[in-house]
């Protein structure tokens, strides 16, 4: 496994980490629901194979995300460096220390080591939320602060909002069908050292090679999602192909090849989800190793070619939806 620094923090994290969103959820289909001995095992083993940053949220499974979380590392909680974020309902002052206490009852620790703000609420002062996170770090109840789904401007204006912590990370979507980062919050997490932690790095399973325009999945986080429509599936066929040829050249597997290519810039940090020990495993297989200048190109090229089938209207929305039911 490779490390490299959050943000400006000092703290070494693993270029690969664990996301564990899918743990406890039980949305009408939106994600499978974890047996529990397999989300432990899986969060081990991410912990045996050197990822030492998990990643939940108090919001994931109604918080019993992090009390998984929490079982899975309790006998190891100096290998890793756990992440959690407050949900955007509760970025009021009060409403911030409370939700990091209910936080460290259930991971069973005494400090969350990043805190992120899961989406900025326009409702609430910055500097409310702000406040409050460096009066946990002071407290010693937070060892790093960071932001999750920040614009640029955001970013600005919660870090003019702190007096003596800085942002370490922004944790927002970014993959090789998505890329819209790199317009302008990438070159500024780049020029700030900032760490731009990739959620869904795989594009929900698209970039594993698993889904096709036959092989469409049934459960409803994706069917809504118009990247899942047959004809988006069909015209990410042609970086699937790259994909698969680069890994067949390298001896490795297509999710590995994806991952490769977010963590080559030192900036990114990705965070896949796994459901069982053997996918973690394929995850970490990612690191260690650099595609060439060459194969970067040749995804680029592919990845760029990328333009996806959007949702016209509302009124198709709700026509796709009415269809699934």
């Amino acid at each position: 496994m490779e490390y490299v620094e959050l943000g400006k923090s000092g703290f070494k994290v693993s270029v690969i980490g664990l996301g564990t969103w899918q743990i406890g959820t039980r949305l009408w289909g939106w994600g499978k629901d974890y047996n529990e001995p397999d989300a432990v095992a899986t969060v081990r083993r991410a912990i045996e194979l050197g990822i030492n940053l998990i990643d939940t949220a108090e919001v994931y499974g109604g918080g019993r995300s992090e009390e998984v979380v929490g079982r899975a590392v309790a006998d190891r909680r100096d290998e890793v460096f756990l992440a959690t974020k407050v949900w955007i309902s509760n970025l009021s002052y009060e409403r911030v220390i409370k939700s990091a206490e209910r936080s460290l009852r259930r991971l069973g620790v005494d400090a969350i080591d990043l805190y992120q703000v899961h989406w900025p609420n326009p409702l609430v002062p910055i500097e409310q939320t702000m406040r409050a996170m460096e009066r946990l770090v002071k407290e010693g109840k937070v060892r790093c602060i960071g932001v999750s789904n920040f614009s640029v401007e955001q970013l600005k204006r919660a870090q003019e909002a702190l007096s003596s912590e800085e942002i370490v990370s922004n944790q927002v979507e970014y993959n090789l069908l998505n890329r819209k980062i790199e317009r302008d919050l990438l070159p500024y997490a780049r020029k700030e050292k900032i760490t731009i932690i990739a959620y869904s790095p795989l594009a929900k399973g698209i970039l594993t090679g698993k889904y096709a325009p036959g092989n469409v999945p049934r459960d409803l986080l994706r069917r809504v999602d118009v990247l899942f429509s047959s004809e988006n599936l069909k015209r990410a066929g042609k970086l699937l192909e790259v994909l698969r040829n680069i890994a067949e050249r390298r001896g490795k597997r297509i999710p590995q090849v994806a991952l490769n290519w977010l963590i080559r810039e030192p900036t990114v940090i990705a965070i896949p989800g796994a459901k069982r020990p053997e996918q973690v495993e394929t995850n970490a297989g990612a690191a260690g190793w650099r595609l060439t200048d060459e194969e970067i190109m040749e995804i680029d090229h592919a990845s760029s070619s990328f333009k996806p089938e959007r949702v016209r209207s509302y009124a198709s929305l709700l026509l796709r939806l009415l269809k699934l039911w």
